[in-house]
C-alpha cells in the first residue's frame, strides 16, 4: 500500500531521438530536378496525345515511390511513439475509473450536507414565519442559503447575514400584504362614496391593475352615469314641455269626427334592474367583471 504514486514520483522513460537522414540526398536531389527540368521542358501537340500520357504516368510512378518510402519511415518511426502512448493513456484511464469513484462519493456527502443544511434553513424559516404570521411555504430558498459558507464553520448554524437576508424576505412579505390591505380599502372607501358595489373593483387589484387606475376607471363610470342622468332629465323636461294634443280619429267617407278610446302620448325613461346568481370558476368571473365595467352596468347591492 506504501508502493503510490506521488507529486513527485519520476517517470523514468529510455528516449533517445532519432534523426532520419536520406543517405544519398544530393543524388536524389539533382536526380529530381532534372527530372522536373526535363518534363517541363516537353511541348506536345494534338497528335502527341499518347506521348503527354506517358509522361504523366512516368511522372505519378515517380511520386509513387517517393511517397511510398516517406510512408514506409513515418510508420516505422511513429510505432514507438504510439505504443508509449497507448500504455500511457491505459494508466491514465485506469486511475480516471478510480478519481470518478471518488467523485461520485463527494456528490453524494455533498448532496446529504446541503439537504441538512437546509433544513436548519426550513427551522429558521418556520420560527420567524411564525412571528408575523406568513406561510414558510410562500418563500422559495435560494441556493445561497444553504451553501457551506451560509454556515458557521465552528457550530454549523446559519451566519448573521444570511438571517438577515431571510428577515428582510419575510418583511417584504409582510409590507405587500399590508399594502394590499391599505389599497383594498382605498378603493372600497372610493367605490362606496360614488355609490358603486366596491366587490367588483377590488378584483381588478388581483388582476394586477394599481389603485389609481382603478380610481380612473371608477371616475369614468360615474362620468358617463352623469352624463346619461342628464340626458334623462333634458328628456323629461321637453316632455313637460309639449302641449297635451288630443288624439282623435276622423271617418274619410263622411267626414265625422269618430269616438275612440284615445289618450296622450307619452315618453318614459325606464331603468331595468335585474337580480340574479351566477356560478362559474375564476377566471370567468373575471372576464365577466371586465364586461360589468365596460358596459358601465351598475352593480346595486342587495341585502336579503
Amino acid at each position: 500500500m506504501n508502493e503510490l504514486i506521488k507529486s513527485d514520483t519520476k517517470i523514468q522513460i529510455d528516449f533517445k531521438p532519432s534523426a532520419i537522414e536520406i543517405k544519398n540526398e544530393a543524388e536524389l536531389t539533382k536526380l529530381v530536378t532534372n527530372t522536373v527540368k526535363h518534363y517541363k521542358s516537353l511541348v506536345f501537340s494534338e497528335g502527341d496525345i499518347e506521348g503527354a500520357k506517358q509522361a504523366q504516368k512516368s511522372l505519378s510512378d515517380n511520386i509513387k515511390l517517393l511517397e511510398t518510402k516517406r510512408k514506409e519511415i513515418k510508420s516505422q518511426y511513429s510505432a514507438p511513439l504510439e505504443a508509449f502512448e497507448k500504455k500511457i493513456k491505459g494508466y491514465v484511464n485506469q486511475m480516471g475509473e478510480a478519481k470518478e469513484g471518488i467523485s461520485e462519493s463527494l456528490k453524494q456527502f455533498e448532496s446529504t450536507e446541503r439537504d441538512a443544511r437546509l433544513e436548519k434553513v426550513k427551522m429558521k424559516l418556520n420560527e420567524l414565519c411564525a412571528v408575523v404570521g406568513v406561510d414558510p411555504k410562500d418563500i422559495q430558498v435560494p441556493d445561497k442559503w444553504t451553501n457551506k459558507g451560509a454556515f458557521t464553520i465552528t457550530k454549523g448554524e446559519l451566519k448573521k447575514a444570511i438571517i438577515d437576508e431571510i428577515t428582510g424576505t419575510i418583511n417584504g412579505i409582510v409590507e405587500k400584504r399590508q399594502q394590499a390591505a391599505v389599497n383594498k380599502r382605498i378603493v372600497e372607501g372610493y367605490a362606496k362614496a360614488v355609490h358603486l358595489d366596491p366587490v367588483s373593483w377590488v378584483i381588478l387589484l388581483d388582476q394586477g391593475l394599481t389603485v389609481d387606475d382603478i380610481m380612473s376607471k371608477i371616475d369614468q363610470v360615474v362620468a358617463g352615469r352623469k352624463s346619461r342622468v342628464a340626458v334623462g332629465k333634458e328628456i323629461i323636461q321637453e316632455n313637460k314641455q309639449k302641449e297635451h294634443v288630443p288624439s282623435v280619429a276622423i271617418d274619410l267617407e263622411t267626414g265625422e269626427i269618430k269616438e275612440e278610446i284615445g289618450g296622450e302620448c307619452e315618453t318614459s325613461v325606464y331603468e331595468k334592474v335585474a337580480t340574479i346568481k351566477l356560478g362559474g370558476s375564476d377566471a370567468k368571473f373575471r372576464e365577466l367583471n371586465k364586461r360589468i365595467i365596460e358596459l358601465e352596468i351598475d352593480v346595486i347591492e342587495v341585502i336579503e
